[in-house]
């Protein structure tokens, strides 16, 4: 048997143990982020079915007539495919990383966050009949992200992350402003759609509270 013949062999079996090393590593990556990975494919889904947006959304006469998980399910809903994409993207990237670091804490936050900001649509935008979209979501979990970064730069006396960190919290009250004076969203055309920055505000405040609590199940 040639040299060349025997590494044959060899070179499968390394490549068969590549492949295997790399499924556990992507299985243990699902596993790990499972909450997140759950809820995009429901929003994708609900996107997808004909007639499911419609029967999920946050429909304030139907919650009114008994409907309640619509305060719940309104999240997981859009009104066009930009919507959808920019919402599930943000969501996709900030639920991983706050889902890693507080891996018992996400799900109970997601379904409060979840309540709170439908909540808070319904008290103060009486003239709003329905709600779609993730987007509320997004500014808490991004508003806890920023918050658990920001503790532990502090933490670690590391200057230079305090200011990047002070600096993304500026931007993003800066956006929340801007939002709040034109009744205009960045990075989504709201053609066919009202926004509601109230949800944005109210998503904020629910991520700075997560932000401001003890660092249960912080993962390193």
């Amino acid at each position: 048997m040639s040299a060349g013949e025997s590494l044959i062999p060899t070179l499968r079996q390394s490549s068969e143990t590549g492949h295997r090393r790399i499924c556990r590593q992507g299985l243990s990556w699902c596993k790990d982020h499972r909450v997140t990975l759950v809820v995009s494919a429901i929003a994708i889904l609900a996107s997808v079915v004909p007639g499911l947006a419609a029967a999920l959304q946050l429909d304030f006469a139907s919650v009114a007539e008994g409907q309640w998980w619509r305060f719940l399910s309104g999240h997981l809903t859009h009104y066009d495919s930009q919507h959808l994409f920019w919402d599930v993207l943000m969501f996709v990237v900030l639920g991983a990383v706050c889902e890693r670091q507080h891996p018992k804490l996400f799900g109970v936050a997601l379904l409060v966050m979840a309540l709170g900001i439908s909540a808070a649509v319904a008290l103060m935008c009486k003239d709003v009949s329905g709600y779609r979209g993730l987007s509320g979501i997004d500014t808490g979990l991004f508003v806890w992200f920023i918050g658990d970064q920001f503790r532990h730069s502090l933490a670690g006396r590391d200057r230079m992350f305090v200011a990047f960190w002070t600096a993304m919290a500026t931007l993003l009250v800066g956006k929340l402003l801007y939002e709040s004076v034109t009744g205009e969203v960045l990075f989504v055309d709201a053609d066919g759609f009202k926004p509601l920055i109230e949800s944005h505000l109210a998503g904020a405040v629910f991520g700075g509270l997560l932000a401001g609590g003890p660092t249960v199940g912080v993962s390193p």
